[in-house]
């Protein structure tokens, strides 16, 4: 080993203080009263303590962050980039004190690979206890504030800062050793490391297709924010193993060269002697380094475009696309419709935004979001690379509801910063502050309403203003956006976003995009301007008070930053769903319900598990549905309307039908958007039939086992009374769900002659008419769809849903082949 003695007065000196002068105290007094903290501390206190300091100072501000407090991803992400220059620093500087320390030369007489190795060896175990320090003030923090999954902050704490902080301090170990005891020159070259990897994950990000990273400096980070569900898995081990290879491997090299009496690189080293193991072992390491590389794609920490290509070993070229797909069956039964949906929404937005980019573009279309998070990461969101030309889309029932809004991203790459392809103001010539509004702004502007069975984003930011949940258009324009939750922020910067496309055209929409947000040069007029137009606009809607109060609950939740748990209570949330145990379903919810109290939407969901259980279980379950229903503060009228669906059904089972009644009759008092209307309005109708075709009506929604199936109940109903609309329409919407195209639009056209018993059921069946007769090249029935969904009754969605499917029969009628 190093000699002792040599250890420990490096250590000793790395820890030793000196004794400034008052006049010195009173500098570093003004230099916390100014900020300037870092500098100041490194000037007058000795390296490790001066380390040990900004870790406090890092753990108690991290205290006052949202997520960033307690033990969990967050923390482990700024604790990493924390602990990489840190360890790097202290490797650096225990190496120069151990060149400079005043021992006998009989202190060092050991062999050079054991030098080294012990001398790495304690520099990453100093590295890695200063960055402790923040996760053990986590810990205590985590006693009176929720941590939620304790083990999880753990393993990521260990995976992510401490084991970037063991890399890092070895490897400063090894640059300083090899430069020798220069201060100024040392510290820069100790760094290098870190900027090296940082540059290298930007690369990857710009030049393959992953949102995902996985490096020596963080370890693992998912990519966005919107995914909650985080999960460390083996590419992050494999990742780690490449890395600590590489590592062992620069160490080796160190100790090939170093000259041991000095403890510096030197042309001919002592002892004197082939030191062939070093090499030896280097190129192992190396070359083991090397092939988990160049297995990166398989193992998963670095998967490129020909990984995706490999795994989406489908492909079809259109006229404006480059479309790889996985081959299964759902898809390739579907390949051509998904190829035609690209290229119309594609001409949507070409048409709109006025320009075309260079080339074809490259969709990505996955299987699953699972096989999406796996391969690129992005499990819960679509996503777009502007700057490739590509977009990553998971398999959606057609027409995809996500396709024109990321196409809306990869089309603006022709009028977007020349490097990312995004609206980025510039510093220095250098687009680099990127607008997240404007990005997402635009393509919801495009992409317009997006989802037709819900208002559109002008009639929702309305809701937001009733509310008092609107958020600021300035806030959105920066990287606060991130700070907001998706359905606010998205939705208020579509809507000011098109009504700038609507009122002043696409060119000038096209250079507020390519500025950055220089809203005077594009506009001719400030910001604040236009969005006092903006509201002028709005206050034209009308936001009657049952739309707000239907709308609430997709308003309600904050950011991520705003929720406890979000990462823990995701995972758990998905292994409760998964799995095939239910009593372990039901703990795993009680641990959700304790972790948010304040959440009624998880009591429903362990309500849902605890139902199917026993007598005392099902009492609960009853319990937990009544205090969402009409017990518990704050709750929506949607979620309230959930709690009573499930009690009605509840009864129902029971054959307590007079209590179902009034539990569907309760519901149907609060105000509801039509999705959620239609379903109670049809349990209505079953409860209070007296023909024929009661008995299957109500097996329909209360049967417990469904044998037979739904819809053979509901051919049942039909073929009991064949003049009952909502029969028709149920049978309608099964063989709809069960791709029976051209059966599915007949019934659904029957319910609709025969009159179905609501608003709210005739938007879904105009709606599902649509998408049938379509695909089952109905031209006459597509047309009475849309004549419908135009009806005076219809809503501004459904006007627009019409207006998008008379866009698509147009394209189709121009285009030389429709499949």
């Amino acid at each position: 080993m190093t000699g002792v003695g040599s250890v420990r007065i490096a250590i000793g000196r790395m820890l030793a203080w000196r004794k400034p002068g008052p006049w010195r105290w009173w500098t570093v007094a003004a230099a916390l009263a100014l900020g300037v903290v870092p500098v100041l501390l490194f000037r007058y206190l000795p390296r490790l303590w001066a380390w040990i300091a900004v870790a406090a100072i890092v753990a108690i501000v991290l205290g006052w962050v949202p997520l960033f407090g307690v033990l969990g991803l967050e923390l482990a992400l700024v604790s990493a980039l924390f602990a990489a220059v840190m360890g790097a620093d202290v490797g650096r500087a225990f190496a120069r004190e151990l060149q400079t320390a005043n021992v006998e030369g009989i202190e060092r007489a050991v062999w050079p690979g054991r030098a080294i190795a012990s001398g790495a060896l304690l520099a990453a175990g100093l590295a890695v206890a200063v960055a402790l320090i923040p996760g053990v003030v986590s810990a205590v923090r985590g006693l009176w504030q929720p941590t939620c999954d304790w083990w999880f902050g753990v393993r990521s704490y260990v995976a992510m800062p401490l084991a970037t902080a063991a890399l890092f301090g070895a490897t400063g170990f090894a640059l300083g050793v090899l430069v020798g005891p220069r201060p100024v020159l040392g510290a820069a070259l100790a760094q290098l490391p870190a900027i090296g990897v940082a540059l290298a994950a930007v690369y990857r990000f710009y030049a393959a297709p992953p949102v995902f990273t996985y490096n020596a400096i963080l370890g693992y980070f998912p990519g966005n924010m919107y995914d909650e569900n985080v999960r460390l898995g083996a590419p992050l081990a494999w990742s780690r193993l490449a890395q600590g290879l590489t590592v062992i491997a620069l160490l080796a090299v160190v100790a090939f060269v170093v000259d041991v009496p000095t403890f510096r690189a030197r042309r001919e080293p002592r002892p004197i002697g082939r030191r062939t193991r070093p090499l030896a072992l280097a190129a192992v390491c190396l070359a083991g380094a090397f092939a988990i590389h160049h297995d990166a794609g398989t193992l998963g920490f670095a998967p490129d475009a020909e990984d995706l290509e490999a795994a989406l070993d489908g492909r079809i070229e259109t006229a404006h696309f480059i479309i790889h797909y996985a081959r299964t069956r759902d898809i390739e039964a579907d390949i051509q419709l998904i190829a035609a949906d690209h290229e119309f929404r594609y001409a949507q937005v070409v048409a709109q935004l006025g320009v075309a980019p260079e080339g074809k573009l490259r969709s990505f279309y996955f299987a699953s979001r699972d096989q999406k998070a796996r391969l690129m990461g992005a499990r819960d969101v679509e996503m777009a690379k502007p700057w490739r030309r590509e977009i990553y889309i998971d398999h959606r029932a057609f027409p995809h509801e996500s396709l024109r809004h990321e196409i809306a991203h990869a089309v603006a790459s022709a009028f977007g910063d020349p490097l990312f392809g995004v609206a980025s103001r510039r510093v220095l010539g250098v687009p680099m502050l990127v607008s997240p509004g404007l990005v997402e702004g635009l393509a919801v502007a495009v992409d317009w309403p997006g989802h037709y069975d819900v208002p559109t984003p002008h009639e929702l930011v309305r809701t937001m203003q009733a509310l008092g949940v609107q958020p600021a258009v300035g806030s959105l324009l920066g990287f606060s956006f991130f700070s907001v939750s998706s359905a606010r922020g998205y939705t208020t910067a579509g809507s000011f976003l098109k009504f700038l496309l609507d009122e002043y055209g696409a060119e000038r929409l096209r250079a507020l995009y390519e500025s950055g947000g220089d809203f005077e040069e594009a506009y001719g007029t400030s910001r604040s301007a236009l969005e006092n137009r903006w509201r002028t606009m709005l206050e034209t809607i009308p936001a009657p008070a049952n739309m707000v109060a239907a709308n609430a609950e997709r308003f309600r939740a904050g950011s991520v930053f705003d929720r406890p748990c979000p990462h823990a209570i995701a995972a758990r949330r998905e292994r409760a769903r998964s799995t095939p145990d239910r009593a372990r379903a039901v703990d795993i919810m009680r641990e959700v319900c304790a972790d948010a109290p304040g959440e009624p939407r998880f009591y429903l969901e362990l309500g849902d598990f605890l139902s199917v259980g026993s007598e005392l279980e099902r009492a609960e379950a009853l319990m937990l549905w009544t205090g969402v229903a009409t017990d518990r503060k704050g709750v929506t009228s949607s979620l309230r309307a959930q709690a009573f669906d499930r009690l009605a059904r509840n009864a129902g089972q029971r054959g307590d039908r007079a209590r179902a009644k009034q539990l569907v009759a309760a519901a149907l008092q609060l105000p509801l958007e039509s999705t959620e209307r239609r379903g109670l309005e049809g349990m209505a109708l079953a409860l209070a039939h007296t023909g024929p075709a009661g008995g299957p009506l109500r097996d329909y929604f209360f049967a417990r086992a469904l044998t037979p199936t739904q819809l053979e109940l509901a051919q049942q109903i039909v073929t009991a009374e064949p003049a009952l609309a909502y029969g028709h329409y149920l049978l309608g919407f099964n063989r709809y769900n069960a791709n029976e195209w051209a059966g599915a639009a007949a019934e659904l056209a029957r319910a609709l002659e025969l009159g179905v018993p609501s608003e709210a059921i005739a938007k879904a069946a105009t709606r599902r008419l649509a998408v049938a007769a379509y695909r089952a090249h109905d031209q006459a029935r597509l047309d009475a769809a849309i004549r419908g969904l135009s009806g005076p009754r219809m809503s501004t969605s459904e006007h627009l849903l019409a207006d998008d499917w008379a866009a698509r029969a147009k394209f189709d009628a121009r285009a030389t082949s429709r499949w």
